[in-house]
């Protein structure tokens, strides 16, 4: 996680109103391309998802998927990732906003192979914050 001029931050506290960024990063470490990856992001529901691609912060989140689905709590991305090596990497950010006070779940990010089930990785979620 990052506050808008990219500096890491902690997101354990945040104070309400705070925008910051939600960056993964998803890299293939076999020697077989994965086609049709999902990487799933659902954040707290005391955060906000900041469509950029309405915004003048349009830059600010970027991706390097086929398609994008913005829901309510979740963006998903859908991919396919080449051999490991320089490309075997993407990069997805997401801009975010502490909107409503309280302690809140961050579930684990999750990527998948659709229709391969040899490929799968989860983090770990836990807690976070927003105080006024």
């Amino acid at each position: 996680y990052k506050d808008l001029k990219g500096n890491k931050m902690d997101i354990t506290n945040l104070q309400q109103g705070q925008d910051f960024v939600a960056t993964v990063s998803v890299s293939n470490l076999k020697n077989n391309t994965v086609k049709d990856v999902a990487l799933t992001q659902i954040f707290p529901s005391g955060w906000e998802i900041v469509n950029t691609r309405f915004t003048a912060f349009g830059s600010t989140t970027t991706s390097q998927a086929r398609f994008t689905d913005i829901r309510d709590d979740r963006v998903n991305f859908y991919f396919d990732l080449s051999r490991s090596g320089k490309y075997g990497t993407k990069t997805f950010n997401v801009m975010l906003n502490a909107a409503y006070l309280g302690r809140y779940y961050l579930p684990g990010v999750q990527a998948e192979a659709m229709y391969d089930n040899e490929y799968l990785v989860r983090t770990k979620g836990r807690w976070v914050t927003v105080k006024k």
